[in-house]
């Protein structure tokens, strides 16, 4: 009784608080250019996207871990309760909550990719060669309702002034977006002129990436730069209480991870300030250093498979297989990259774009393969949380934010929901301000 009236008094406040919001919201913005394009014209009744709490009923819930068969409520960006579906709680008969049935259906946390150029990426042929930027309803199909956007090679016509404001229309749109400072070079462009000033003054920032490292794209940056940034991301996330990373891409040289295990050697930097990417596509080498990583307490980033690749799937289950404590693995999209194929000489000679598709994608792979569910999802959810500090996201729990995704038996994304807004259904899904998007 005590929990029911607690529930009842938080639905309450939430709903005061949504419509002192809404009262806002449409003094400044008429209905006909909302944030995400949501009219009833456009889903066709299929549920109603303007209810302030819902409750999703019928499914079995991973939470990561399996939980069976739960009915989620939630409301206010926040899931205010998990509850029995043989539980008779009057909560569930409430007029004010909106009930959507997905019997049959599989809840899971919502993904997030740690790795997404959100303005593209790309140009090592040219200014054709040119990436397109992220589509939030692309995104959204992807079952990513957290993300950190970022810049690469091109960091000249890329800027960051351009990237963080594609994060906060990522922002409007529903997703949870942030961003990391700099880019392949050394040194890095900031906002600031400092790797420090960004991490405390700019909300969005989470980290410095992805610092190109044993790549011939880089700027071969030396031990004593690396640490110099990488002490400086570490002690400006101290003070902003942020993760403080600095994202490494890790090129397909044989001196692999050699520049930071230097750094270890000769500074006191903890492990876990440096976080290596693509460790899963540029052989075995590079591979069993990872294993090493990781055994000294790092933590490693693989990049998703594309079409009719396997390399990271192979080195997935080469990695469980050996033994490799695989909370300290990650999985990301490298979306909306560029994908360049460089032979021995480093010519180019094929290209393609990453899709923020491919980590979902690898997820089912993985659960073909015969891996459990619950052991394949914290890749992308409760592991990356776990890494840069998003102690609200990755896990579907009371009280952290509403971020899930619902798919059939066939692991096909039927709804999707981002700070306890639907984004998706399984007949509509949120785009941006124009239909392209």
């Amino acid at each position: 009784m005590f929990k029911n009236i607690l529930i009842v008094c938080l639905l309450l406040n939430i709903i005061i608080v949504t419509h002192c919001l809404d009262f806002t919201k449409n003094k400044q913005f008429n209905n006909n250019n909302n944030n995400n394009n949501l009219n009833k014209e456009t889903i066709k009744g299929d549920i109603n996207l303007n209810s302030n709490f819902y409750l999703f009923s019928g499914g079995e819930v991973y939470s990561p871990n399996k939980l069976g068969k739960t009915d989620i409520i939630f409301g206010g960006q926040q899931i205010l309760s998990l509850l029995s579906q043989q539980s008779n709680d009057p909560i569930k008969n409430s007029k004010v909550i909106e009930v959507v049935n997905i019997t049959g259906l599989f809840v899971i946390p919502g993904l997030i990719d740690v790795h997404v150029h959100v303005t593209g990426g790309g140009g090592e042929l040219g200014p054709y060669s040119r990436t397109p930027e992220a589509q939030l309803s692309q995104l959204i199909e992807g079952g990513i309702t957290t993300l950190v956007g970022i810049l690469g090679t091109d960091s000249i016509s890329r800027s960051l002034d351009n990237l963080i404001t594609k994060v906060r229309s990522l922002q409007t749109g529903g997703l949870t977006a942030y961003m990391w400072s700099g880019a392949y070079r050394y040194p890095p462009p900031t906002f600031t002129g400092d790797v420090m000033r960004d991490l405390v003054i700019v909300d969005e920032v989470i980290g410095v990436g992805e610092v190109a490292i044993s790549d011939h794209r880089s700027s071969c940056p030396s031990v004593h730069e690396l640490s110099r940034l990488v002490s400086d991301a570490r002690v400006s996330g101290l003070i902003s209480g942020k993760a403080g990373i600095v994202h490494f891409h890790v090129g397909s040289a044989s001196t692999g991870l050699d520049p930071l295990w230097e750094v270890l050697e000769k500074t006191s930097i903890p492990i876990t300030q440096m976080y290596p990417t693509h460790v899963s596509s540029r052989g075995p080498l590079l591979l069993e250093q990872g294993k090493q990583w990781i055994q000294q307490g790092g933590f490693v980033d693989f990049t998703a498979d594309a079409d009719n690749e396997t390399d990271t799937l192979n080195a997935l289950i080469n990695y469980l297989q050996s033994n490799v404590n695989m909370s300290r693995v990650s999985i990301s999209s490298d979306a909306y990259g560029s994908l360049p194929l460089f032979d021995d000489q480093g010519i180019l000679i094929g290209y393609g774009v990453a899709s923020p598709a491919a980590v979902f994608q690898t997820i089912k792979n993985l659960v073909l393969k015969g891996w459990p569910l619950e052991q394949a999802l914290p890749l992308a959810t409760t592991n990356p949380a776990s890494f840069l500090a998003f102690s609200k996201k990755g896990q579907i729990k009371v009280g952290n934010d509403a971020d899930f995704i619902v798919v059939n038996e066939n692991l096909e994304i039927q709804y999707v929901v981002a700070n306890g807004k639907i984004l998706k259904t399984p007949t509509w899904v949120a785009k941006g301000m124009f239909p392209c998007t």
